[in-house]
């Protein structure tokens, strides 16, 4: 087969579009991924409605059951009630600039064990309770692009599910061999590889996810498939589980990446703890590319490309390779900013740019700066690359 070359110069920080793509705004495969509704429990004069709209017993009402009865029952009841309404009033305050809802979570642990997907059945999901974050980073946050900001409170008022993973090569063949699904890389576009000297990147028609340049093993996070070929693996497993299977939002990403804190990582602010922590560019990358031009952490855990996914520790939700190894494909259409942003952490897929798809989380070429919650890019999404991939997320 005749090897077909694009040579595209890119610094390993940010994957920009590559030129020479254009992709229509009505292109069929585009459609965009809504998100499920979950009914919320509602307040109506103070008093709580379950989720079927039975309005629950108050305090007052608890008092007239049982206090004429039972005098004693009064002081017991007046006691609780206090407790409950100091409770309530603890979790309505307003939180401050910068502070999530929830409690300060226990540090990462190391927790290297593979993830436990059952083939054919989706992958392994942690479940995420809605609260609210600060999205985007603070002027002064070092390393800080102006597509970061304004920095902004978003309630996400909906729990979900996210896989604790980057779906996996084993997953990604079982959908192919199932359907005989061609990628779009397959189709005669090929995948976007490094070169030789690692100082540009080369569409090669010859790679795919079969094949992108370098070794992988049936749990290493696929690679080389694009934000629709995502889209179509997410369709096929919602129809073989009967479970509602989608790209995660933008902002249900950082959320879930910042694991309950403001850091700039979900390890704290240091760059230099990488290589426990993510698979970024380190002394291993720099051993195997000579020609490497970019900095480096100054540590090898011995993956020059992808790694095994859940090799890592993971954050403070439990989930693996959020930062690292490879770039993950959000629902969202790319803004250059968030002016206008929705704060209820759904989907943006009005205005801005939808011949666009924000990728988030960085790579394993990713120089340790880049490795941040709130970094982001955006991609065609009918564009493969080595260094991207994606997990799904599921609305609970």
């Amino acid at each position: 087969m005749k090897r077909t070359t694009t040579r595209v110069f890119g610094s390993p920080g940010r994957p920009q579009p590559q030129p020479g793509f254009t992709v229509s705004r009505n292109r069929e495969e585009c459609q965009r991924v809504s998100m499920a509704s979950l009914p919320v429990p509602r307040r109506d004069g103070g008093r709580r409605r379950d989720p079927q709209g039975v309005r629950a017993p108050g305090v007052g009402r608890l008092v007239s059951l049982y206090a004429g009865r039972r005098p004693w029952a009064f002081f017991i009841l007046f006691t609780l009630a206090l407790g409950l309404t100091g409770n309530q009033v603890q979790a309505q305050r307003e939180p401050a600039n910068g502070e999530a809802t929830q409690p300060a979570p226990p540090p990462p642990t190391l927790d290297p064990s593979p993830c436990e997907n059952i083939d054919g059945e989706g992958p392994q999901m942690v479940a995420i309770a809605a609260g609210t974050f600060q999205m985007g980073s603070p002027k002064g946050e070092t390393g800080r692009t102006s597509d970061e900001g304004p920095q902004h409170p978003v309630a996400v008022v909906r729990p979900f599910a996210l896989s604790r993973c980057e779906i996996s090569v084993g997953q990604f063949r079982r959908f192919v061999d199932e359907t005989g699904y061609l990628t779009d890389a397959e189709r005669g576009k090929g995948c976007y590889v490094f070169n030789e000297a690692g100082d540009s990147f080369e569409q090669l028609r010859d790679r795919n996810w079969r094949d992108p340049g370098f070794s992988q093993g049936q749990d290493h996070p696929v690679v080389c498939v694009s934000w629709i070929d995502a889209n179509a693996y997410a369709e096929w497993l919602s129809a073989r589980t009967g479970r509602a299977y989608r790209l995660p939002s933008e902002a249900e990403w950082e959320y879930a990446a910042r694991g309950g804190n403001q850091s700039s990582r979900f390890w704290g602010d240091d760059p230099d703890l990488v290589c426990e922590n993510a698979n970024g560019a380190d002394l291993a990358l720099k051993e195997r590319f000579k020609d490497w031009r970019w900095p480096t952490s100054d540590c090898n855990d011995g993956a020059v490309f992808t790694a095994r996914a859940g090799r890592y520790r993971r954050n403070a939700f439990g989930l693996s390779d959020m930062l690292g190894n490879v770039w993950e494909w959000t629902a969202d259409c790319w803004h250059p900013d968030y002016a206008g942003a929705p704060n209820d952490g759904t989907s943006w897929e009005v205005g801005g740019d939808c011949t666009l798809r924000v990728v988030r989380g960085g790579g394993w070429f990713n120089f340790p700066g880049t490795l941040r919650s709130a970094y982001r890019s955006r991609i065609p999404p009918d564009v493969a690359s080595c260094y991207r991939g994606f997990r799904l997320a599921r609305t609970l």
